[in-house]
């Protein structure tokens, strides 16, 4: 979940037209709807940013994915109760499913679910939660969904053209509660006199799962079939997706025959008919199978992934497809992925051996070009010709060199308008969009280039479940290198909570730049702190002021004054 608040400055948008295909698709979405799927099982559509399923049985209701926030999930369980005659009145929520860790699907349970209810999730979830979202590298995961979202301008704004798989967001605190029942590779259950099947699917993320009804011939999926062409890989950053998972988990999907298809995202979520169904699997599975075999092929002969995307395009039958169109991911972003899933960056050729930093290409443009001026020069050319991917690149390089060149700033801010209004797909129109906005002084995302205050705004909820190893890692991560470098220390850290749970002891080393953690009690401790894991996860994320904590009487030092614990926590300042 993005929880970092914003502090947008206020301003009085110029216009930003939308291409009008994805403006007649964004569209579909309004107004929202409560949908009559078969008999007892009803999707929301258009109310946030996913679609929440309500399946009712005989004594009691299920919920999948309960939506973004607990306002969100309000807004959807009023929406059910006012078509279904105060249903949440009647019956009891018996479970909440989770189909995967992502924000939009998890962060509304407690709003239909109380301490009788039972979560159901993938047993990864918590690891992949932990690992991809509220971990190491959660300010560049929050900052980039902010982007990629087009949160720095809102719902409201005139500039915002949804997000392809949604049209709503609604942000607000978690009401995330913690499986309570988890699912490894299948489990078959009956909750409310409702069979349920429910299998592991991975693809977009590890810990998918896929439900499928077999009384009401009903699947109800998530992740891995849009109503828009997949990104194997988003473009705020996500942990590299096998795409090959992808089909895997279609063609089960495809094994079910099922007359009744819901997704969890997207303005036309139901699908009936066994050959509607198996049509739109279909496509979409080969599509990705199309896309992924033609560039491994490529590359088996020794191309990069710059010359495969001038050779492989969808054929006429899948690239006409209204579930394959580029409104969220694209063919040319995610044969790059393939490309690198497979083999990394390096692409064999040796031109490509020699990574260039932004500034060094700048200075090789601005030397061919004749120097910064003429560069500028260019920028301008590409743009009048309509070369706006050039123009965005020279006028960018220009910056980089000479930051305060306004002619340079007015045709790179140009292009970024000129390419959002062109591209249909949203997360380019939402990255261009947002750094016009940064970049021109209109927004900021408070946290950006600050990693400490991002941590220090994690959502409280995620921070209570959040395991040992994760808080570790992120403490590797905001050690100060440069400050720690001819520092060797080593300190004790007894959690008098664990006890019964995971390590209670352990002992941190910071050695000449790194701090290495082991669950152990050092015998050659400078100093011990002992506390609750509570206080020592709010102290590691920034949440809490170490002077404060210990005059509060919340930590205790041991073996040092504490003037060495703040010094030692000072290291920590990235």
């Amino acid at each position: 979940m993005i929880c970092i608040s914003t502090s947008v400055t206020a301003f009085e948008p110029e216009k930003v037209e939308v291409n009008p295909e994805l403006e007649n698709f964004t569209a579909q979405f309004l107004p929202p709807q409560v949908l009559n799927v078969t008999d007892g099982v009803y999707v929301a559509r258009g109310y946030n940013r996913d679609n929440p399923v309500l399946i009712e049985g005989k004594d009691g209701l299920i919920i999948v994915d309960p939506g973004e926030s607990l306002q969100a999930a309000e807004v959807v369980k009023e929406a059910y109760n006012k078509q279904l005659n105060n249903i949440f009145d009647r019956k009891p929520v018996k479970a909440v499913i989770y189909t995967h860790h992502h924000d939009c699907h998890i962060h509304g349970a407690s709003v239909f679910a109380d301490n009788d209810t039972e979560i159901i999730a993938h047993d990864l979830l918590d690891d992949t939660l932990y690992y991809d979202w509220y971990g190491q590298l959660f300010p560049s995961r929050a900052e980039g969904g902010m982007m990629m979202l087009g949160g720095l301008y809102g719902n409201d704004s005139d500039w915002y053209a949804g997000g392809a798989l949604f049209y709503k967001q609604i942000r607000g605190p978690s009401g995330y509660m913690p499986p309570t029942i988890t699912v490894n590779d299948t489990l078959e259950t009956n909750i409310a006199g409702v069979d349920f099947n429910i299998f592991s699917a991975p693809g977009e993320t590890r810990d998918v799962l896929v439900i499928w009804l077999p009384e009401k011939k009903t699947l109800v999926q998530i992740a891995n079939c849009y109503e828009a062409f997949p990104a194997i890989t988003t473009m705020r950053g996500a942990v590299m997706r096998n795409p090959l998972d992808y089909i895997d988990s279609i063609d089960l999907y495809r094994s079910f025959d099922a007359e009744y298809m819901v997704s969890l995202h997207g303005p036309n979520p139901v699908v009936v008919g066994k050959d509607n169904i198996s049509h739109t699997l279909t496509s979409y599975r080969d599509a990705i199978q199309f896309i992924h075999d033609q560039t491994v092929q490529n590359m088996n002969k020794g191309m990069t992934p710059g010359e495969i995307i001038e050779v492989v395009k969808l054929p006429p039958h899948l690239a006409n497809d209204p579930y394959l169109q580029e409104y969220y991911g694209s063919v040319e972003r995610d044969i790059y992925e393939i490309f690198w899933w497979y083999r990394g960056y390096y692409t064999g050729k040796s031109r490509d051996m020699y990574p260039q930093s932004p500034t060094e290409e700048a200075e090789m443009a601005a030397e061919l070009a004749g120097g910064v001026d003429e560069l500028t020069a260019k920028a301008g050319n590409a743009l009048d010709e309509g070369n706006l991917e050039w123009a965005l690149v020279l006028a960018d390089d220009v910056l980089l060199l000479d930051p305060d060149n306004s002619e340079a700033r007015e045709i790179k801010n140009s292009t970024m308008i000129a390419l959002a209004e062109n591209t249909k797909n949203v997360q380019e129109r939402n990255y261009l969009l947002s750094e016009y906005l940064v970049e021109t002084g209109q927004a900021a995302y408070p946290a950006s280039g600050k990693p400490k205050l991002a941590f220090a705004n994690m959502e409280d909820k995620a921070v209570t479940y959040m395991p040992m190893d994760t808080l570790f890692r992120i403490m590797a991560v905001s050690l100060d290198a440069s400050r720690s470098l001819d520092k060797e220390i080593t300190v004790g850290l007894q959690l008098t909570d664990m006890k019964n749970t995971e390590s209670s002891d352990y002992a941190l080393y910071v050695r000449k730049g790194i701090v290495e953690i082991q669950p152990e009690v050092p015998e050659d401790a400078d100093f011990t702190i002992t506390t609750s894991s509570m206080v020592w996860k709010n102290l590691v994320l920034g949440k809490l002021d170490p002077q404060k904590a210990v005059s509060d009487g919340k930590v205790k030092i041991s073996g040092a004054d504490s003037k060495a614990f703040y010094e030692f926590m000072a290291l920590f300042n990235e």
